[in-house]
């Protein structure tokens, strides 16, 4: 449990005992709990067993299968303890029945014996202010999403990683500088560099695209003119990628689409007219902007890279696709 875990937890809990009156003791995770983070018991008769924690710092969509295996491995009763946990990830937690506190003290318990819930409060902390580190806006997502797909960019010059990601050679250089501050990027000689903390990397990249990203790149939903169903009859040029739903089905054969996400270089009007495709605000087709150029994923089959796929499956929120997202990984590598 490292230094800020603990803080996070001794902060959450402190609220959640404001709140309720009811005190709580961490002990470090040992045994058959050494793959959690620690474990917690409440201090109160109503209480009579010890849970198993995970930490977390900001709890995000990509989270939510490692959550439920988590839950699945532990033989206690389990709880999630975040710093922050999103609204929409808080409805998920609950329906499927994780115990939560963040850092306000907003809490969801239930037990045998006891439900704890809390909701609204706010926490604040004047003393950490909140930086967006210049590798996760919207261009440096774009460079940092090549550095992770691409096995070669991270040893690009700087005109051809702007040139493969669409943005300017400025937003590189202020990507690879807020990348080597925190550690996530080390050279090593005077030609060749390293990613380092690859998985954190991955994450943060996650929910920066999710949040800043993925929304400015959407292009408008659409269904189609003659086969509500026929969506694998589209022919996708060679600039456009399925994704999400419709590229895990086309990998996997198991989860049927309910939403068709594609990713194109055409402009909007280009891809509706070559597809005839009619724009409907609830339609099963969501167009996005390719946001990388030259050849990454699968180009045969017009796959997006796994890890496009991945984020586009947890932004859903739907448990299919959460479930589908698990099993793609163990398949499939980033």
């Amino acid at each position: 449990m490292n230094t800020k875990a603990l803080f996070v937890g001794h902060q959450a809990v402190d609220r959640f005992s404001q709140h309720t009156g009811i005190k709580a003791v961490f002990s470090p995770s040992k045994g058959a709990d050494q793959f959690l983070d620690a474990t917690i018991k409440f201090i109160d008769p109503r209480f009579d067993e010890v849970f198993a924690v995970e930490f977390k710092s900001e709890v995000r969509n990509h989270h939510l299968p490692d959550l439920l295996v988590l839950k699945e491995r532990s033989k206690r009763p389990f709880i999630l303890i975040g710093q922050t946990i999103f609204p929409s990830v808080k409805e998920y937690l609950r329906k499927h029945k994780i115990n939560y506190v963040d850092i306000a003290g907003n809490t969801n318990i239930q037990t045998s014996q006891v439900i704890i819930y809390i909701d609204g409060q706010k926490w604040k902390d004047d003393t950490h202010p909140v930086q967006l580190n210049r590798a996760f806006t919207k261009t440096g997502l774009r460079v940092v999403f090549l550095l992770l797909t691409d096995p070669g960019a991270v040893n690009y010059s700087t005109r051809l990683l702007a040139e493969r990601a669409g943005v300017s050679v400025g937003a590189v250089n202020n990507t690879i500088t807020g990348l080597q501050t925190m550690g996530f990027l080390r050279r090593i000689n005077k030609s060749s560099n390293r990613i380092d903390l690859r998985d954190l990397l991955t994450e943060r990249w996650i929910s920066g695209y999710q949040e800043r990203l993925k929304p400015a790149l959407h292009l408008g939903n659409f269904r189609l003119a003659s086969d509500v169903h026929g969506w694998e009859k589209l022919r996708l040029d060679a600039g456009s990628y399925w994704s999400g739903e419709a590229a895990a089905f086309l990998i996997r054969k198991k989860l049927i689409p309910k939403v068709v996400t594609i990713y194109s270089g055409l402009s909007k009007i280009e891809f509706m007219i070559k597809n005839k495709l009619i724009p409907d605000a609830e339609g099963p087709i969501t167009l996005y902007q390719r946001f990388w150029n030259g050849q990454l994923g699968d180009i045969d089959k017009h796959l997006a890279p796994v890890l496009l796929i991945y984020a586009d499956l947890t932004d859903t929120m739907d448990p299919r696709c959460i479930e589908e997202a698990q099993e793609l990984i163990k398949e499939n590598s980033f």
